[in-house]
């Protein structure tokens, strides 16, 4: 970023004790952010910017301070007031910190119209969609926000298979699979199995309830 001097304040490096891990687990770990560089403080935060814990699930803004991170801008308290809360910086990042202190980017403020809030917490539907396409038998996945009368929000799966998987895979197969690599609460309660997902003019899934789930909502 440019506010901190085009230099990087996190990295990913395995803590020596996690030489004997997995291979997956392995994977898992350097597809994140990593750890904060010495002199760098990290934390995340909730929408009134409460700080949230690192259990790995919890999703709020990401904040850092450090050494070489600006705690204003020159001659803009306007912009300085919208970007930083008692000197730390606001990314835009949505993130999860784990346990261990490894930071995991999964979505941006701007887009927070792809994160879905139950139950007070937020759900990535970009993480879940990226996993769910992960299931070799689907070929594209998009996940929509629907009601929920206790949590408030729940995501819905949306599914394309691939032509030689229909009539093969069942709702279970899939939200079994996604069980697997993503927190429990997380996991979709229901999908849908369609031919096509709509796409807007730019390519991207188009998430409006109406184009898949007509009288079931």
């Amino acid at each position: 970023m440019t506010e901190t001097y085009d230099s990087a304040v996190a990295f990913v490096r395995p803590k020596s004790y996690m030489d004997s891990l997995p291979y997956d687990e392995k994977i898992s770990l350097v597809s994140k952010q990593g750890l904060p560089f010495p002199g760098i403080e990290v934390m995340i935060v909730d929408e009134k910017g409460n700080a949230l814990p690192w259990d790995g699930k919890s999703v709020g803004e990401l904040l850092i301070r450090g050494a070489w991170v600006v705690d204003e801008y020159f001659e803009d308290p306007e912009a300085t007031r919208r970007s930083f809360a008692e000197g730390w910086l606001r990314t835009g990042d949505l993130a999860v910190i784990d346990g261990e202190g490894y930071i995991e980017i999964v979505d941006r403020v701007d887009r927070i119209k792809d994160v879905i809030k139950s139950g007070g917490e937020w759900i990535s539907s970009i993480r879940i969609e990226n996993e769910a396409m992960a299931h070799p038998a689907v070929l594209e996945a998009t996940v929509i926000t629907v009601p929920h009368p206790r949590w408030g929000e729940r995501p819905l799966l949306i599914v394309k298979l691939r032509p030689e998987f229909r009539d093969r895979i069942s709702k279970e197969d899939i939200l079994g699979f996604l069980i697997e690599r993503l927190p429990k609460w997380w996991v979709p309660n229901d999908l849908v199995f369609v031919d096509e997902i709509p796409k807007t003019g730019t390519g991207k899934f188009d998430k409006k309830p109406e184009k898949y789930v007509q009288g079931i909502l």
